[in-house]
């Protein structure tokens, strides 16, 4: 398999295309031999001489295959192929007269243009396919007055086949006019290329625009006045470096789609659109999320029809169906974006199709999915592995960013398909037997959802009706259930007849009882579940478990119970590596037990903190700990005072008291903290501001959040330590005088010292009007980027 795999990822993309129906071919063989090893290991039989000949029989199916699939790729790549022309995949053409919306990314494209302080030479425009990037430097790029500013312009169309910075450049030095021996073409350098750039470039004012280009690029800086505008939808690393000299482009606001959706379908002046349609209109124009392309190909759809047809498509979940069959330009450029995603990143990528529409993607859940999914080998970073694919997907521009981690503004904590994106990977998905989404009835019958790996029930209300379980059943070799859909007030019965399955979520399902059938399901590596009871006692029977959350559908704690334990059992789960257990805690283990493969504990009270606890966990890197009740909150971080001896590359902790006594200290002092502890959350604690200084010393902090009365008094006077943070927050707190970067809910603050003049980025939530302003000021002052918003007054 690995050789269908490296094959793949050698092809060139036009050619991938052809090779995947024979790459299918391989997985479909592959896939039935893995089931038939998962079914022998789940239910063995050492006579069963059936299951050896069957497996015999499929092992040398999957070597023909896998002979075919080399046969005919070679074949393929025997064959010629013309370049793909930039309208094979181009949207531009169809929104050349037709930009709304962008006046402020013109505008500021100029501006980076007649900059006459600017030294740099690239200037880059990047966002998502169909947003406009072509459409609107050409609008720049034949403004009289920038024709006017440089003496030469070349507008030059790269493409996919150019992956090498050093091709890119060639071509840019032969169309200026610049010839290299052909025989010293191998043996060129970085420094060489970019010198005869910059002797070329320095003769006169050249403006030069790169469009469609797709691989990172290497340009010099200072080169008097001449300038490079680079399209892409790839953004560089390099960008993240120079955050002013990029424009990415915003999808349209909903007055902005509604104009140009009403100048497509109406391209003739002398039709009226009335006001029951203008309505319905801009429900179908907002459907189409801001994306220009998306709403000119559905004004061209809607040009000419009647009423009742622009209704009917207002009603529909999506405005646009993407397959990669059809010939619009739009389902072309997005088809021709998803296989430029690197081979081994699309399982990732398509995996993003199974949460529902406007479903905001937490980075954290999709990681640990991915890992339980299998579609990385495991090893000591493979969460870090599938963050760095996640953040690659962002890049690319085939996943919209939504929010940026605490840690750094390179990373997002929340992600989101646009629904062009997502229309694709649940196709595209459904036609390989990658996964099968069940909304309604029709969704469930035995031909959709036959030989599907995965089912993924966006409306948990299909659960309930019988004949549904019943074509469920008809297909036992499914790996995974997801259930995404609202969550259920009462219980639904779930089937559980799949029995390779390796990932259950059902967290929006409620069970009043631990389903027992469960436990014969061996291969889960991933189980998320609200029940209203505890576990069962024999919870290590699942002993492939990696992540198991478990939760209870009302989570009540009288203030005279002692803590909720979760089963001794828990202790034999070796491969554990996330526990989420939200008003349970961790028993004293057994003599000899340990969770050696435990990174991650979450929703414990400090019960689960002693040293008889801690000291079996001896690779936890990540812990939360909520104390529930009034009783519990007498508590305090005397439990945590063994951290530091304990763990010495302990990476998060968080601490919440819900509902604090706001009128009596709740914690009476700071954990002895490990010196490697990069990130701290603390909420209801009442310390007083004196404790801090604990914090502040600590070397490798670089993200601390304190909310809710976490600390307490008017004053907060460092003496300027925080050797390395990079991220505060201060939210819900009773302070006048800080030091900060943001800031939401202090409603008391009045000043800030000056202490924090390498801010880059401030953000201020509901403060006073007063001292909102005063950031505002401060910002200017500083030149750091502030974000203020309010729910009282428009500042």
């Amino acid at each position: 398999m690995d050789s269908v795999v490296e094959k793949m990822e050698e092809l060139p993309i036009i050619k991938i295309v052809d090779a995947a129906a024979y790459e299918r071919r391989v997985v479909d063989a592959v896939l039935i031999f893995q089931d038939l090893i998962d079914s022998h290991l789940s239910d063995p039989d050492p006579d069963d001489i059936g299951f050896t000949l069957s497996l015999s029989q499929q092992m040398e199916i999957v070597k023909e295959e896998i002979t075919s699939f080399h046969t005919a790729t070679d074949q393929i790549c025997s064959i010629r192929y013309s370049n793909f022309a930039s309208s094979d995949y181009n949207t531009d053409n169809q929104q050349q007269n037709l930009l709304v919306g962008f006046d402020d990314q013109i505008r500021a494209l100029k501006q980076l243009i007649f900059d006459p302080n600017s030294y740099d030479l690239v200037i880059s425009v990047v966002g998502m396919t169909g947003i406009g990037k072509t459409s609107l430097v050409k609008q720049v790029y034949n403004d009289p007055l920038v024709i006017k500013e440089f003496e030469t312009r070349l507008f030059l169309h790269i493409g996919p086949h150019y992956t090498r910075w050093k091709d890119i450049m060639l071509r840019v030095l032969n169309e200026l006019g610049v010839a290299i021996p052909l025989d010293k073409l191998d043996k060129l350098g970085r420094d060489y290329l970019q010198k005869q750039l910059l002797e070329t470039l320095s003769c006169q004012k050249y403006l030069i625009v790169l469009d469609d280009v797709w691989t990172d690029t290497d340009f010099p800086k200072d080169t008097k006045g001449s300038l490079i505008i680079i399209i892409s939808q790839i953004q560089r690393s390099y960008d993240y470096f120079y955050r002013d000299k990029f424009i990415i482009l915003p999808f349209l606001n909903d007055d902005d789609s509604w104009k140009l959706l009403h100048q497509t379908a109406f391209s003739n002046r002398e039709e009226k659109c009335s006001r029951e349609l203008e309505k319905i209109g801009k429900k179908i124009a907002k459907n189409c999320e801001g994306l220009p392309a998306a709403i000119i190909q559905v004004g061209e759809n809607l040009r000419g029809k009647s009423f009742e047809e622009w209704k009917t498509l207002s009603e529909k979940e999506d405005p646009l169906v993407i397959t990669r069959y059809d010939d619009t330009p739009l389902s072309k450029a997005l088809f021709f974006s998803y296989m430029m995603v690197l081979q081994y990143v699309k399982p990732f990528f398509l995996y993003m199709g199974v949460f529902p529409k406007h479903y905001g993607i937490s980075r954290s859940k999709l990681i640990k999915l991915w890992v339980s999914e299998g579609f990385l080998d495991t090893y000591l970073k493979i969460e870090e592995t599938a963050g760095n694919y996640f953040d690659q997907l962002i890049r690319h521009n085939v996943v919209l960013r939504e929010k940026h981690t605490s840690v750094t503004i390179y990373r997002f904590k929340n992600c989101r398909l646009h629904f062009t994106f997502r229309s694709l990977c649940v196709n595209e998905a459904k036609s390989e037997k990658f996964f099968h989404i069940l909304k309604k009835y029709s969704d469930c019958t035995p031909e959709n959802i036959r030989m599907q790996q995965r089912l993924c029930v966006h409306n948990n209300v299909v659960l309930a009706l019988t004949q549904v379980h019943e074509w469920m059943e008809s297909v036992p070799n499914a790996r995974s259930l997801l259930c995404f859909g609202p969550k259920q007030q009462y219980p639904v019965l779930l089937p559980l007849c799949f029995r390779l399955l390796k990932v259950l979520d059902a967290l929006a399902i409620r069970f009043y009882e631990f389903p027992h059938q469960l436990l014969a399901l061996l291969h889960l590596t991933y189980l998320s579940i609200t029940c209203d009871r505890d576990l069962p006692n024999f919870i290590s029977t699942l002993w492939n478990l990696e992540v198991l959350i478990f939760t209870r559908h009302h989570n009540i704690k009288l203030s005279n119970n002692g803590p909720v334990y979760l089963p001794k059992d828990i202790w034999n789960m070796h491969k554990l590596r996330q526990l989420y257990c939200k008003g349970f805690d961790l028993p004293p283990p057994p003599d000899g037990s340990h969770l050696e493969n435990l990174l991650t504990v979450s929703g414990v009270s400090v019960h689960s903190c002693t040293v008889q606890v801690l000291s079996r966990i001896p690779n936890l890197k990540r812990i939360a700990v909520q104390i529930e009740s009034a009783h519990d909150s007498t508590e305090t971080f005397n439990s945590f005072g063994h951290f530091a001896s304990v763990y010495e590359s302990f990476e998060s902790f968080k601490f919440v008291v819900v509902n604090p006594n706001l009128s009596s200290q709740i914690v009476r002092s700071v954990p002895n903290f490990s010196i490697n502890i990069r990130k701290i959350s603390l909420s209801g604690c009442g310390l007083p501001w004196e404790n801090m200084e604990v914090i502040a010393s600590l070397p490798n902090l670089i993200v601390l959040k304190l909310r809710w009365y976490a600390f307490c008094g008017p004053l907060w006077k460092t003496t300027g330590q925080f050797p390395r943070l990079e991220f505060l927050l201060l939210e819900d707190l009773d302070i006048e005088n800080l030091e900060f970067d943001i800031v939401r809910h202090c409603y008391k603050l009045k000043n800030i010292l000056n202490q924090f003049e390498y801010t880059k980025l401030l953000e201020v939530d509901d403060c006073s009007p007063s001292f909102m302003k005063k950031m505002r000021e401060w910002g200017s002052v500083v030149g750091a980027e502030v974000k203020i918003r309010s729910s009282i007054t428009d500042l």
